[in-house]
């Protein structure tokens, strides 16, 4: 019973070791920090290359520490070929959806309010139009503003592109 006990830890040591010992990961550094984004293989990423002006995404599929590239579906990219890396902020899009959500439902409130409650006075008025127009224009130009994190990365940049490989 002993043996079979000993057995089963060796083999799930073995499993737990091989599948944390070769984990390569992309480090976006910046200049005199020390904390650094790391972007894991499976991660998707939208970049645009040396002289190019359209972005690309992607997912990488594998990160190669010895010749400093990355694998994508269709290509392999090398890290001085990457000019600028592009992240969307998830909480611009949030506050942009809930103030847009907002202005609407002010409008949409005002509307029923005014055509439910019996009363031949009131009207619905410039100032809920405002509001609507207000909060609904705050919440979609926000995004468009503020929706994404660009980083230029690369020679004379704040920030740098390496690849290392952690192995315990």
């Amino acid at each position: 019973m002993k043996a079979i006990r000993t057995t089963w830890l060796v083999l799930l040591g073995i499993l737990v070791v091989g599948s944390v010992s070769a984990q390569r990961v992309l480090l976006v550094e910046k200049a005199n920090s020390p904390k650094t984004m790391k972007l894991y293989e499976g991660t998707y990423i939208q970049y645009r290359l040396v002289d190019d002006k359209d972005w690309y995404k992607g997912q990488i599929v594998e990160l190669r520490e010895d010749v400093q590239m990355i694998a994508f579906d269709d290509r392999l990219v090398p890290l001085a070929d990457v000019a600028t890396l592009r992240q969307g902020r998830a909480w611009v899009r949030g506050i942009g959806t809930m103030l847009t959500t907002f202005g609407v439902a002010w409008s949409l409130f005002a509307a029923v309010g005014t055509a439910t409650d019996g009363n031949p006075d009131t009207s619905y008025a410039w100032s809920d139009a405002v509001v609507t127009g207000a909060f609904a224009g705050t919440g979609l130009v926000l995004p468009l503003l503020l929706g994404d994190k660009r980083m230029h990365v690369g020679e004379g940049k704040k920030r740098r592109l390496r690849i290392i490989d952690i192995r315990f």
